[in-house]
């Protein structure tokens, strides 16, 4: 038996496949954010946002726990 190269799909039914399956979760789990470059350059850069971002969610986050329950 011949062995077939794996770019070969004719073993595959195409046929039934539904188009754009995935791409709803594929949106959801890249979220992006457009940063205006001088504002990029004024906190140092990728990792400056990160750590001020992460930071952020953290006090959010914080807050949130502390809210005495009513």
């Amino acid at each position: 038996m011949a062995r077939k190269s794996e770019t070969d799909l004719s073993r595959y039914d195409l046929a039934r496949g539904s188009r754009g399956k995935y791409a709803q979760k594929a949106r959801r789990s890249f979220e992006t954010v457009a940063v205006d470059k001088r504002l990029l350059k004024a906190v140092g850069g990728r990792e400056g946002l990160y750590v001020i971002l992460e930071a952020l969610a953290k006090s959010i986050s914080l807050r949130k726990k502390r809210r005495p329950a009513a």
